[in-house]
């Protein structure tokens, strides 16, 4: 480096100090300067990178910071049912721990005890020599021979005499030829292990389980609350409301007992009706002692088909005290075909949800077989 590159050099640093760019202890090196102005680049592009994560990270945090209030009903529904079977636990461990030791033992024993009664009898069926069982039964039956060839004599002069064949002895001849061995100890122990005492003591102290939570009054109320709590929250799940383009909708009066012409055909036996639960609108909503209308579908699972304004072969439904809630909307319904229904009656008086039973029927002829139907109606 000349004196000429020195003295700009100085310059340069001199004007910076001048305009405040760099401090005066920067100023008397340049390299200082390049370092201090590529620091402050790092340091700002350091704070885009930590912004730009802040904004992404922060949904995910606004949604984990909902899970606490969501899981909390969870949490608060099932710390009764850990305050109740928390001691049960507590007691049940030392007596399965103390148990334990007991079935291993048991276990060792009886595989023992299987396999030294396999040993022996596959032993005595490889030694047993059952020639002399077959001489044995030899002699039975030749015994048996002699006996069947009898016959009586005339009386001689020293008395009565009987004359028997000259026994002859069959020659002994022995056998060479051994039954091998069946394998009786592996049959026993394959017959023990598929016993599997591991699943007995399972399904034993679960049954015990039941049985305790059973008997116990506080545990059968508890369970009792909880069918009944999820009863109610299956009941309150909305169904998607139900379109129904081509049905025209009868006036307020239609809720009246109909007038029913008689068939002019041969009725078939009650039996020969019959219906199934198809479909149905959402649960209503509706002010106290409001009309509530409510939309239902049944199909004909019969062999007869449903007429409507006929009676002994219209299809209705009808409310607990027999009242006429519902009479098909179409003319006919055939055998495999689907009728809608649409149900009116008075909403109760009193607030909450109440569930009104509806139950088919043949007008003129009697009731089919209760499907379950029912409305569950919110009285605001």
């Amino acid at each position: 480096m000349d004196g000429s590159t020195t003295t700009r050099a100085g310059s340069a640093g001199i004007n910076q100090i001048l305009d405040g760019g760099i401090t005066p202890a920067a100023a008397s090196s340049p390299v200082a300067a390049v370092a201090s102005t590529t620091a402050e680049l790092e340091s700002g592009r350091l704070n885009e990178i930590t912004k730009h994560l802040t904004e992404v990270v922060r949904p995910l945090v606004q949604r984990l910071s909902a899970l606490p209030d969501a899981a909390r009903p969870l949490v608060e529904r099932a710390r009764p049912w850990a305050d109740v079977f928390l001691p049960i636990a507590e007691e049940m461990g030392p007596r399965i721990d103390d148990l334990r030791p007991v079935m291993r033992d048991l276990r060792a024993q009886l595989s023992e005890l299987l396999i030294r009664a396999g040993a022996a009898l596959a032993l005595f069926a490889a030694r047993r020599d059952l020639d002399s069982v077959g001489g044995v039964s030899r002699v039975l039956g030749t015994g048996a021979r002699r006996l069947a060839s009898l016959r009586p004599t005339l009386p001689t002069a020293t008395g009565l005499g009987i004359s028997a064949p000259r026994a002859i002895g069959a020659p002994r001849v022995r056998s060479t030829v051994r039954l091998p061995s069946m394998g009786i100890g592996a049959a026993v122990l394959s017959t023990a292990r598929r016993l599997r005492p591991g699943r007995w003591a399972f399904r034993t102290i679960a049954v015990g389980m039941i049985v305790f939570v059973l008997s116990d009054s506080v545990l059968r109320e508890a369970m009792v609350e909880e069918v009944n709590w999820a009863r109610s929250a299956v009941q309150t799940i909305e169904i998607p409301t139900i379109e129904i383009p081509t049905i025209q909708f009868p006036t307020q009066a239609s809720a009246a007992p109909s007038k029913l012409a008689a068939a002019q055909f041969d009725l078939p036996p009650l039996n020969a009706y019959r219906a199934a639960f198809e479909t149905q609108a959402s649960y209503p909503t509706v002010a106290a002692n409001a009309t509530v209308e409510w939309v239902v579908a049944l199909r004909n699972t019969g062999s007869a088909g449903w007429y409507r304004g006929v009676a002994g072969a219209q299809a209705s439904l009808a409310l607990t005290d027999g009242t006429e809630a519902a009479v098909q909307t179409t003319a006919y319904v055939a055998p495999g075909q689907v009728g809608w229904f649409i149900a009116r009656f008075r909403a109760p008086a009193g607030p909450g949800a109440h569930a009104v039973s509806l139950f088919p029927r043949i007008d003129g002829r009697g009731e089919l077989p209760n499907l379950g139907i029912y409305a569950l109606v919110t009285v605001r």
